[in-house]
């Protein structure tokens, strides 16, 4: 189960991802692409973002996750998500090929 801490306000809140769609897996590996993280665009950095809100099923947004996180974390949690969706699903194919 994949979770997200935001910090809003002087709150912080945890969110919880449901489980993954198959639309998912495809929109991450097509992310996973476009990232280089020496070199990120606004607009890699903006599309990272959405595909967090969407993943965690539009609970916050785009300025919620742009405020609600560090910028030291921030870059490191946006790709734990893209890799969580698609690392997973590689390890369940490995599994099922052993």
């Amino acid at each position: 189960m994949m979770e997200i801490k935001l910090l809003l306000g002087n709150e912080e809140k945890t969110y919880t991802a449901a489980r993954p769609k198959g639309r998912a897996v495809r929109d991450a590996i097509k992310l996973a692409r476009k990232m280089d993280p020496k070199n990120i665009t606004e607009e890699v950095f903006d599309e990272l973002v959405d595909f967090t809100v969407d993943v965690y099923g539009k609970q916050f947004t785009r300025d919620d996750v742009y405020d609600g996180l560090y910028a030291d974390e921030m870059l490191q949690e946006l790709t734990k998500t893209v890799s969580a969706i698609a690392g997973g699903t590689s390890k369940k194919l490995e599994v099922k090929n052993d």
